[in-house]
C-alpha cells in the first residue's frame, strides 16, 4: 500500500518481506518514505472539501440573516409608529384625569342641588303659610317678601345649576365612551411594545452571533472577492447595528 493509499483512508494488506532460511538481513531499520507532494496534494484536497461545505453553510445562513434583517426593519418601522401614538396615549391618559375630576364635581353638584330643592320646598312652605296674614302685620309682610325674593334666588341658582349638571352629565357620557375605547388602545399597545422589545433582544443577540460568524467567514479561502466584499459590507452593517442599539440602551 502506497503512502497515497494511505492518506485516502484505503484499507489494504501489508506486504511482508518473507525470510528464507540461509538469507542475510541488513540490522539496520527500515525506514518508511513519505511522498511530500502526495500528502500536500491530499491535504489541500481535503481542506477545499472543509472550505466548500463551510462556504455552502455561510452561505445559507447569509440568506437567513437578509430575513432577519427585513424582519429587523419591519420592526423598527412599527416601533416608530408606537412611539407616534404614544403622544395620542398621553393625552387620552390626561383626558382621563380631567374626566375623574369632573366626576367628582357632577356628583357634588348633584348634592347640591338636591339641598337646594329641598330648601326651596322648605321656603315656598313658609310662604304659603305666612301669606294669609301679611294684612295684618307689617314685619311679617316684609318677612313674606324676603322669603318670596330667597326664593326667586333660589331658584335662578338652581335652574343655573341643572344647566350645568346636564352639561357635565353629556360630557360624562361621551368622556367615558371614550375612556373605555382609549384603555383598551392603550393595553393594544403596551401589549405590542413588549412583544417587539422581546424581538428586539432576540434579533440583537441573533446580530451579535451574525458579526461573530461573518468575521470568521471572512477568512475562509474558498470565497471569490465579490462573496468577501458582501460579507465584509455585512459584517460591517450588524456591527453599526449592535453600536447603535448600545447607544440606545446607554
Amino acid at each position: 500500500m502506497t503512502a497515497e493509499e494511505w492518506f485516502k483512508g484505503e484499507n489494504k494488506a501489508i506486504r511482508r518481506r518473507s525470510v528464507k532460511p540461509g538469507d542475510v538481513v541488513s540490522a539496520q531499520p527500515r525506514r518508511m518514505t513519505v511522498d511530500t507532494a502526495c500528502v500536500a496534494a491530499v491535504a489541500q484536497a481535503h481542506g477545499a472539501a472543509a472550505d466548500s461545505q463551510a462556504l455552502q453553510e455561510l452561505q445559507s445562513e447569509v440568506a437567513s440573516l437578509k430575513a432577519q434583517l427585513t424582519e429587523l426593519d419591519r420592526l423598527r418601522k412599527e416601533n416608530e409608529e408606537l412611539k407616534a401614538n404614544g403622544g395620542d396615549t398621553a393625552a387620552l391618559l390626561q383626558e382621563n384625569q380631567e374626566l375623574k375630576a369632573n366626576a367628582q364635581e357632577l356628583e357634588t353638584l348633584r348634592k347640591e342641588n338636591a339641598e337646594l330643592k329641598a330648601k326651596i320646598k322648605e321656603l315656598s312652605a313658609q310662604s304659603a303659610m305666612a301669606v294669609p296674614s301679611t294684612s295684618e302685620d307689617p314685619q311679617l309682610k316684609m318677612r313674606v317678601s324676603e322669603l318670596a325674593e330667597a326664593l326667586s334666588n333660589e331658584k335662578s341658582t338652581t335652574a343655573q345649576l341643572e344647566a350645568r349638571l346636564r352639561d357635565l352629565e353629556g360630557r360624562f357620557i361621551s368622556a367615558a365612551k371614550s375612556q373605555k375605547a382609549a384603555e383598551q388602545e392603550a393595553e393594544t399597545l403596551k401589549e405590542r411594545v413588549q412583544e417587539l422589545e422581546a424581538k428586539n433582544r432576540e434579533l440583537k443577540t441573533q446580530m451579535e452571533q451574525a458579526h461573530g460568524t461573518l468575521h470568521r467567514a471572512a477568512t475562509l479561502s474558498g470565497l471569490d472577492s465579490d462573496m468577501k466584499n458582501e460579507l465584509n459590507e455585512m459584517r460591517d452593517f450588524f456591527r453599526d447595528i449592535l453600536h447603535q442599539a448600545q447607544d440606545e440602551a446607554a
